[in-house]
């Protein structure tokens, strides 16, 4: 799996723009699991698919074991 934080360091390096969502966010999952479809449809390769299927999988364990942590964004 690609390392997240190498991701966005190479973003603020660059002054690219980059969206974070937090595991603790109540949306994470699902926002996720729509930006996979999207990658789907759009071609992107079979291990960029297979990586982003592992982030969402680390996203749902998380969230499952940590319930308490999870919140509507304010």
């Amino acid at each position: 799996m690609k390392d997240q934080k190498a991701i966005l360091h190479k973003c603020l390096k660059h002054d690219w723009p980059a969206f974070v969502i937090a595991g603790t966010d109540v949306c994470a999952v699902e926002t996720m699991e729509a930006y996979l479809e999207i990658a789907r449809q759009k071609g992107c390769n079979k291990v960029f698919l297979e990586d982003m299927q592992l982030v969402i999988d680390e996203m749902k364990q998380f969230q499952h074991e940590e319930p308490e942590h999870i919140k509507v964004p304010d």
